[in-house]
């Protein structure tokens, strides 16, 4: 087997299909669809959401989580947290969408549950994950729901 043949091609359907999840989800604020994911074996479930509304997300936690720290801390934390987040750009204008200029690559979800082998990553509230497309082995549109004991 060629390396080639290992590898995924560039035109592989599940990755054309994320994508073009990923092109309607990622840009809204509040587009969210149930997804689960084999990433390597291991398998991620949760509600897929836009980019704006994870990096907001993000943003609230890491702000939660400084806000506990010394005042030094906090002062270098923001101008960090700052820096980073000017990285983060706005998604996509129409335009850009429509003329093919922006390609999404990631996929970014709330609610995430980690599978791997036989034990769940536990997570108390809200667990939010990302992952790049080009990373996915298979997935199907639902999330995994464990049960109760």
């Amino acid at each position: 087997m060629s390396s080639d043949s290992r590898h995924k091609s560039k035109f592989d359907g599940r990755i054309g299909l994320l994508k073009i999840f990923a092109g309607v989800i990622n840009p809204s604020e509040k587009g969210e669809i149930p997804l689960t994911l084999n990433v390597h074996g291991t398998i991620v479930s949760g509600m897929m959401i836009g980019m704006k509304p994870y990096y907001e997300q993000m943003g609230k936690i890491f702000v939660d989580a400084i806000k506990r720290s010394s005042p030094e801390t906090v002062s270098v934390a923001k101008k960090e947290f700052k820096m980073v987040f000017d990285k983060i750009k706005e998604p996509p204008n129409p335009k850009e969408l429509e003329d093919g200029e922006f390609e999404f690559n990631h996929i970014f979800m709330r609610n995430a549950k980690i599978y791997n082998a036989i034990q769940v990553i536990p997570y108390r509230g809200t667990t939010y994950w990302i992952g790049k497309i080009e990373s996915v082995d298979g997935f199907f549109l639902g999330m995994i729901h464990p049960l109760e004991t």
